[in-house]
């Protein structure tokens, strides 16, 4: 590997350098997609100051690593805390943010991260490599350590104030997706000990944004920061985010011109946003499929052949027409094809049409009689608290019905049921979610790790965790994208999940509000948004 790696890896950073988070066009220092009119020369946004959000969701808490990690507190925390690399979306591009550049040594056990120069913190203390180290230690020792694995931050060392290297306890490809993550954010350490770690009674982040008024339940309120490092950012400069958790409602705040933006458009909503010119509606699937597995752990889930029958029974195609309304799509893969190394991908070179097992009846019926269940059997499936993982049950319970598989539908409340799923393992066959949360496939393959906690079906299988901890060594791209094929075609073969549909996020704003884009985990860039 000799010097190959990190000389591409340096390219590769000093490349995106010259590349905006949504739009592909401009300089590092503009306002992403929207750089052509961002901010009018005073520093405001053509006029209007303010931006007004209808969200779902309150948020738990201001804890940006130890608290709540839902899709909406970290819509809101990302914007005031911010990471040393940004991943933005659909392109899925790893670029510089806190950190200038990063370059990995020749064996992949060392990573030298260089800080941009001059970053302030919003209690005014400049952020230095100690600060990053100190912020990485708190990570270890939270709720989400996990973006901290296979760091030994007892020899990591500061070089000088912006230059600090992260020591590996071997080689760690995702480490970058990691550094990406919502939760893995750099801080003032001065602060956070003068505050004793009460997050709720400090600002201490580095992002566009700083804390304004909070009540809960009602309102978060953000305010631009002043001294940010990009000049011209954030254009818009104050954000209101109103908590509206009826789904018409939130759509008729921005129809009457209550909110400027509306988040999680609901799907009966979407004709009236595209119908209304005054409104533009935002549409951009996930990293993440939804799937029905089973229990592993249990005869006669723990017959391959009993597992392929099932997926033979289950119509993807017409379960998505029946269920989702218009929203997402039916599952392209295994995992979807905007995930790096998905061979869901029409131009990878491992493509595999999906579903592997077509709808067929006739087959799952042979396939039960082969496996000794001529007559089928009776089993639980739990589909959660939401209607449209409630309305799958229904249709592929009736499905199964087809092949003598009698279903006991189980609707539980959200923590019932990860109760059930994930400590208790009392079920039979379930309905759950697989993404590369991170951005890296290998956070998708540790599901199917025996001691990951995403593995709820209980699958366990030594080859199977040597090839995901191979791959996510391999610094050679090609050579990890043919690991990471063969862990997701093994996945098939095995039939350990039968991934049905693929998950969208849709908002929609006036038409006025320009460069909206989202970043990792779903969380939108805010400062990128300009009025026109």
């Amino acid at each position: 590997m000799k010097k190959s790696l990190h000389r591409i890896l340096a390219m590769a950073a000093c490349l995106c350098l010259l590349l905006t988070a949504c739009g592909g066009n401009g300089d590092s220092n503009g306002s992403g997609g929207g750089s052509d009119g961002a901010s009018s020369g005073d520093g405001t946004s053509g006029g209007k100051d303010t931006m007004v959000i209808a969200a779902q969701a309150d948020m738990a808490d201001k804890d940006p690593i130890n608290g709540s990690t839902t899709n909406d507190t970290i819509k809101i925390k990302a914007q005031v805390y911010e990471t040393l690399i940004e991943r933005t979306v659909p392109d899925q591009e790893y670029r510089p943010l806190l950190a200038e550049k990063w370059e990995f040594n020749d064996d992949a056990t060392e990573l030298t991260i260089t800080l941009r120069e001059g970053i302030q913190c919003h209690n005014g203390e400049t952020l230095t490599a100690e600060d990053c180290l100190f912020s990485l230690q708190c990570l270890r020792e939270s709720a989400n350590k996990s973006v901290t694995d296979h760091m030994d931050l007892e020899k990591s060392y500061a070089v000088d104030e912006r230059t600090f290297v992260i020591v590996m306890d071997e080689p760690y490809m995702p480490i970058i997706a990691n550094l990406s993550y919502p939760t893995c954010v750099m801080f003032s350490k001065k602060g956070y000990e003068e505050a004793n770690g009460d997050w709720a009674n400090m600002d201490v982040g580095t992002g566009p944004y700083t804390w304004g008024e909070w009540s809960i339940g009602s309102s978060v309120k953000l305010i631009g920061f002043d001294d940010y490092y990009v000049e011209g950012q954030p254009a818009i400069k104050n954000v209101e985010f109103k908590v509206i958790s009826e789904d018409g409602n939130r759509y008729i705040e921005v129809e009457t011109g209550g909110a400027d933006l509306c988040y999680n458009l609901s799907g009966v909503d979407i004709a009236a946003a595209e119908a209304n010119a005054d409104v533009e509606i935002f549409r951009e699937f996930t990293m993440d499929n939804c799937y029905l597995s089973f229990n592993h752990r249990n005869s006669p889930f723990n017959d391959v052949r009993v597992r392929q029958a099932i997926a033979y029974a289950l119509d993807i195609d017409s379960a998505w027409q029946v269920c989702m309304d218009g929203v997402g799509q039916p599952a392209k893969g295994l995992l979807p094809d905007n995930i790096t190394d998905s061979i869901a991908k029409q131009d990878s070179p491992y493509h595999v049409d999906y579903p592997v097992y077509q709808y067929n009846l006739e087959k799952a019926k042979e396939l039960l009689a082969e496996a000794g269940y001529p007559n089928g059997f009776s089993c639980r499936y739990h589909v959660g608290h939401m209607a449209l993982r409630q309305a799958y049950g229904e249709f592929f319970a009736n499905a199964l019905s087809q092949i003598g598989i009698n279903v006991e539908i189980v609707a539980l409340d959200a923590a019932t049921n990860a109760q059930a799923l994930k400590v208790e393992h009392n079920f039979d066959i379930y309905t759950w979610g697989i993404a590369a949360t991170n951005g890296d496939i290998d956070f998708a393959n540790r599901f199917f790790y025996t001691d990951n906690a995403n593995n709820i079906f209980g699958y366990s299988d030594p080859e199977m965790d040597a090839m995901v901890d191979a791959a996510a060594k391999e610094p050679d791209a090609a050579k990890r994208s043919e690991m990471n094929a063969a862990i997701q075609q093994k996945a098939l073969d095995e039939c350990i999940i039968v991934p049905i549909y693929q998950q969208e996020d849709i908002h929609c704003h006036t038409a006025s509000l320009k460069g909206f884009c989202n970043g990792a985990f779903q969380s939108p860039l805010l400062k990128y948004c300009y009025f026109e």
